[in-house]
């Protein structure tokens, strides 16, 4: 593995933060008697499998394209793996063997973003110019949901978006961007509310009783993402000091030393990684090279709790014991689950490398078969010639929850745009050896951080 300071490095940091070790903090605030529930979180169902919905109608003959854009090439195109080209295919394939939606038969075109901002809006107005309009898009990244926010809404057309960022998911409000997963205020609470409550069990050695969390993001709308006022004034609430944002350069030559030191130096004993992939490992590693990963809590983004983690990391994997990350689906080690027997069937059947067992392939699969059960409600309340974007976001609102193979829900219920409840797992070795996501708190229901109405 790479070595990320050397000794003298390592020495110069000691003594820095020797030299100045922080005040002892204040006692944290009792919270107040309002705050109770926020103190403890509610138990939650996980998934709901699929609903049964029969077609009214056959549209056989009639065909429809899912439009998706995300970063095929350039420097991050790795991050989401080679899963994310493969999964829908492979979903509408058999989708499509199966009859199709109520006969329709589907397809997929998928266009190359760089994640690049300009790439992104380029892409979507000639997704946009298509005729007929798409009725959906999937995006892969902030940038975009900030960007397209009201623009799908201009030409209703749904963003079904990863890129989770609240105010772009409620403002405007009862808008066209949908997220696949809590935003990501919401995930921070509730890593929150899971080491408050925790915390005399997780709590690394000589810790005391005030908790102090650093947030290390990247440089970027999506690693401002977790701290919000919302996420602040929670924190406040249950007596947590978060201490400002440090931003991480997207690069997989970054150097995090310094932001590492000034979160140790100002009295982190929790760090919260909203980032995602090799900056990941970077932290990790660095915090090892350091000598404080035993010294803190380490928790991510559920983005950053992924196997590509453990694949860079190679032969040191066992360096990402311990971290703890959000978790708002499901994994392939449910094999209860329909959406996850099916994608272990079909993976099994494609041939596809075992390392390649990301949530980018689970949850694109499984989404697929959600989005198809919308569409059905919504041809059977329109009938093929009546679909559009407006109609498939009722079609969604009527539904409520949204399952996708019972892998994970979408929450369209009211003014909802986003799911609101994950489990927190952890990187454990298991009896095997082998290191896997192990769940340490099963699905609850996380804080609503959602913005107020601008």
């Amino acid at each position: 593995m790479k070595k990320y300071v050397n000794i003298t490095s390592i020495l110069l940091i000691f003594l820095l933060l020797a030299a100045c070790a922080p005040v002892p903090a204040e006692e944290p605030m009792a919270a107040e008697d309002g705050s109770k529930e926020a103190m403890e979180a509610e138990e939650a169902a996980p998934p709901e499998a699929p609903m049964e919905i029969a077609c009214e109608d056959s549209y056989e003959g009639e065909s429809l394209i899912i439009y998706q854009q995300a970063g095929l090439t350039g420097p991050l195109a790795t991050l989401m793996g080679t899963g994310f080209i493969s999964a829908t295919q492979d979903a509408i394939d058999q989708i499509n063997a199966e009859g199709g939606v109520c006969g329709v038969m589907l397809s997929v075109r998928m266009e190359d973003t760089q994640y690049a901002l300009e790439q992104e809006i380029q892409v979507y107005e000639q997704f946009r110019a298509e005729d007929p309009k798409p009725l959906f898009i999937t995006t892969a990244n902030s940038a975009a949901t900030i960007a397209l926010k009201d623009r799908v809404v201009e030409d209703e057309i749904v963003n079904l978006a990863t890129g989770v960022h609240s105010q772009s998911l409620y403002n405007p409000p009862d808008g066209y961007t949908v997220g696949i997963v809590p935003i990501y205020p919401d995930q921070f609470a509730g890593f929150l509310q899971f080491v408050h409550s925790n915390w005399a069990d997780i709590k690394p050695e000589g810790a005391g009783d005030s908790i102090t969390v650093g947030v290390i993001g990247w440089a970027n709308a999506f690693g401002a993402g977790a701290i919000t006022p919302e996420s602040q004034a929670f924190a406040e609430s249950l007596g947590i000091t978060v201490l400002p944002l440090e931003e991480q350069q997207v690069s997989p030559s970054a150097d995090v030393t310094g932001q590492l030191q000034n979160l140790l130096v100002n009295g982190a004993n929790v760090i919260y990684m909203q980032a995602i992939s090799f900056s990941i490992t970077q932290v990790i590693g660095t915090l090892h090279a350091m000598g404080f990963y035993d010294k803190v809590v380490l928790g991510s983004v559920n983005w950053g709790m992924n196997r590509d983690v453990l694949n860079i990391l190679g032969e040191n994997a066992a360096l990402a014991v311990g971290y703890y990350g959000v978790f708002p689906y499901l994994w392939w080690t449910d094999t209860d689950v329909p959406g996850v027997q099916m994608a272990l069937e079909t993976f099994a059947a494609k041939g596809y490398p075992e390392h390649e067992k990301a949530f980018t392939y689970l949850l694109l699969y499984s989404a697929m078969y959600g989005l198809a059960d919308v569409l059905t409600v919504a041809l059977n309340n329109v009938g093929f010639d009546g679909l559009n974007g407006t109609e498939y976001l009722k079609a969604m609102q009527q539904m409520g929850t949204v399952s996708a193979a019972g892998v994970f829900e979408m929450n369209v219920e009211g003014s909802n745009r986003a799911p609101n409840k994950a489990q927190i797992r952890q990187a454990q070795i298991l009896e095997d050896g082998s290191i896997d996501f192990v769940v340490v708190q099963d699905f609850v229901t996380l804080p609503d951080m959602r913005p107020a109405a601008e």
